[in-house]
């Protein structure tokens, strides 16, 4: 099986590197490129378990009991089995349990450290917008799934200045909600950090802990450094707590706490899927520390036996998961944890990029229904590649077992990074799943989210990288690992951005798609199941460098079906950002069926220019190279410079003729001195607009140019 993807990879990287291909070759490879009608089983294997002996694998089994603290336990599982216990009884049994075995430490919350600013009541009517301001250095993403507000979307935003230091001003954590399924977003409530305190990019988890009625708690986690990203890093916590809004936030301070110790990446699940009364919350984390001589990169776990609560105790297991010895090199490292139910109450954990075993990925579990620590369970080596980035999911309900983990390949070691799926219906046999794999996008950073109570239904969603362009993929897994849905360019426009998207989901039409993706001061979502879509390459005369093949600026292009009859109108439209590298990104179409159209290129500052006929545009996306040859273009209306073809600049006033009109415009702005980015005068994307712009449009002028149409 990897023959056959080694070949396409090779082509793939061929494509980008030899200036000019023949168009049938170039359609031929670019129609590999994997679209939404993903044909599951077709890139599935199964995953043997090796078992090495590791300090990742050599965990302490449970320990042998007394009879007092088994009868402890006991009581403890039967208040939650019920789904009727006490909170503050099952804290108390659990103080007892402490006294006797010394294997975990509950400890009161802290003062809260934030401030609260009460909610303005603003909604933001773009379907998109969620916020736009600063940085956005996290976000994360629940739904509702209980009472009259199941349903509700709550997105959290953390948003940082772009200050260093002790006088740094302090970020903010913000968390909205959208109540008609993500169309329009209510700031519910803002809280300010500490002074100096900052926010670690994409480094924020959350949890909705739900009663089947009354006031729900959102639990926040999140990493954050003091003293203006030049202190230590901690993890903090915020509670909110809904519809009677009140705010609580603290940092941990687990035993042994210490101000050379580095806590980093909390994960957060809970077991509320199943009990709604006495649920418990689930806190994974990484911590680096040092004895003075030596360093050591370790796991930790915290749980939250009292979560309706807006000061809850913490629960810390006293002991770490596993401890690996050498420099502080943690790196990526990073816990993930999820709840599922087999016939008993269990948590699954995930490690991925542990230092020096950054091909595997392992798991670990442990009850849920008393503190414990987790033990080894799997070591899975689905490749031998490096692996990053792996996040896991469940369903939480009960006997529902299915599991999945997202994660990242390097593949052959060689910089070109695939997206997998790990999953398993038993927690015992793995098979993975490629979800993306072709050589013209990097894709990482992935996330999944598991429906609660529904075996199987997972969202994920992922960065897709072009060159310097981030593009985000969105699917979903029914509850037989079908895909049922799959959107291979997500984000209508530019995404790059600090943190990665998240995958979510709408009660509408039957739990349909939701996602939120970013752009670096904007967090944005869809909910489009399905794109049209096509690669495109092009070259616009002014910005093209063909001594170095490169364009001189990351260009932004509309990109128009238009319809194959006459009169030929527009059927939809998509923005475009141009990878300035390889000159090719993908164009996403959300309200037009799939058909044949004519590619319609419109720029700000370059004429208007058709394909010379009509295209198949579908959910597998194709590829069309305007850069290959006159002929790409109706009545082979571009300009060839250097060893590609490119649109004509110059059509200023977009006229879509370029004549005396445009040269005054130029003119008139030369003799102003006018700089600046993205100007429409600047024709060749030096940021001053000169005689060398003039020349580009004379030239075309002489010859008359205009657009040319079907």
């Amino acid at each position: 099986m990897r023959s056959k993807e080694t070949k396409l990879k090779s082509v793939f990287a061929l494509a980008i590197c030899i200036l000019i291909l023949p168009a049938a070759l170039v359609n031929a490879q670019y129609s590999q490129l994997p679209g939404k009608k993903k044909e599951t089983g077709s890139k599935i294997r199964t995953i043997a378990a090796v078992n090495e002996n590791s300090p990742l694998t050599r965990t302490n089994r449970y320990a042998q009991s007394s009879a007092e603290e088994t009868e402890l336990r006991n009581q403890m599982i039967q208040q939650k089995i019920n789904d009727s216990g006490n909170p503050e009884d099952i804290l108390r049994l659990q103080r007892e349990l402490e006294s006797l075995n010394g294997s975990t430490a509950t400890v009161s919350s802290g003062e809260s450290f934030c401030r609260m600013i009460p909610p303005d009541g603003r909604a933001y009517p773009n379907s998109t917008d969620i916020y736009n301001g600063v940085y956005v250095a996290g976000t994360s993403v629940q739904i509702e799934q209980r009472g009259t507000t199941a349903g509700r979307i709550w997105v959290a935003v953390g948003v940082a200045n772009a200050d260093t230091g002790s006088g740094a001003s302090p970020d903010t954590l913000i968390l909205y909600y959208s109540d008609d399924d993500g169309e329009s977003y209510t700031q519910y409530v803002k809280t300010v950090f500490s002074s100096a305190n900052k926010i670690n990019f994409d480094d924020l988890d959350m949890e909705i802990i739900e009663p089947a009625s009354g006031d729900k708690y959102i639990y926040m986690v999140f990493g954050y450094t003091t003293n203006g990203y030049f202190g230590q890093n901690l993890i903090g916590y915020t509670i909110v707590r809904t519809p009677t809004l009140a705010v609580f936030g603290s940092t941990f301070f687990p035993p042994g706490y210490n101000l050379t110790n580095r806590y980093l990446r909390p994960q957060i699940t809970s077991d509320n899927s199943r009990y709604a009364s006495v649920p418990y919350a689930f806190i994974t984390y990484v911590q680096d520390s040092t004895d003075g001589v030596n360093t050591y990169t370790m796991s930790k776990n915290c749980w939250i036996l009292s979560p309706y609560s807006m000061s809850p105790a913490l629960t810390y297991i006293a002991q770490p998961l596993f401890t690996i010895p050498g420099t502080s090199q943690y790196g990526g490292m990073c816990m993930d944890i999820a709840y599922f139910h087999n016939g008993g109450d269990s948590l699954i954990y995930c490690l991925s990029e542990a230092p020096g075993y950054i091909q595997d990925i392992y798991t670990y579990t442990s009850y849920s229904n008393t503190p414990s620590n987790p033990v080894f369970d799997d070591q899975l080596t689905p490749t031998g590649n490096e692996l990053h980035h792996a996040r896991i999911a469940a369903n939480g309900g009960t006997n529902q077992k299915k599991i999945a983990i997202i994660y990242s390949d390097n593949f052959n070691n060689s910089g070109d990074w695939d997206q997998y799926v790990l999953r398993s219906s038993d927690r015992v046999n793995w098979v993975t799943e490629i979800f993306e794999y072709s050589g013209i996008y990097n894709s990482r950073s992935g996330n999944i989210m598991g429906r609660r109570n529904s075996d199987g239904s997972f969202s994920l969603a992922f960065k897709n990288i072009v060159g310097n362009i981030e593009n985000v993929t969105y699917s979903t897994y029914t509850g037989d690992f079908t895909v049922s849905n799959y959107t291979h360019r997500a984000n209508p426009d530019y995404s790059n951005s600090l943190c990665s998207p998240k995958p979510g989901f709408r009660y509408n039409d039957g739990d349909s798609c939701f996602y939120n993706w970013n752009y670096f001061y904007t967090a944005r979502s869809s909910n489009e199941c399905y794109d049209n879509s096509i690669y495109i390459r092009y070259a616009v005369e002014g910005f093209y460098d063909d001594v170095n093949d490169v364009h001189n600026v990351i260009d932004v292009m509309y990109v128009f079906l238009a319809d194959a009859n006459p009169p030929y109108n527009y059927i939809d439209t998509a923005v475009m950002y141009l990878d300035n590298l390889n000159l090719i990104n993908e164009a996403a179409f959300y309200n037009s069926p799939p058909g044949q159209y004519y590619i319609v290129l419109k720029h700000y500052n370059a004429l208007q220019t058709w394909s010379s006929v009509p295209v198949t545009v579908d959910d597998i996306p194709g590829f069309y190279d305007f850069t290959s040859s006159s002929s790409s273009a109706y009545g082979d209306n571009m300009t060839l410079k250097g060893a590609k073809w490119c649109l004509f600049s110059g059509d200023v006033d977009q006229d879509e003729t370029i004549d005396g009109t445009d040269l005054q415009e130029i003119d008139n702005d030369a003799l102003a001195f006018v700089f600046g980015q993205l100007l429409r005068t600047d024709l060749n994307g030096d940021q001053f607009v000169d005689g060398g712009d003039y020349i580009i449009a004379d030239n075309n002028a002489a010859n008359f140019v205009s657009v040319m149409r079907p």
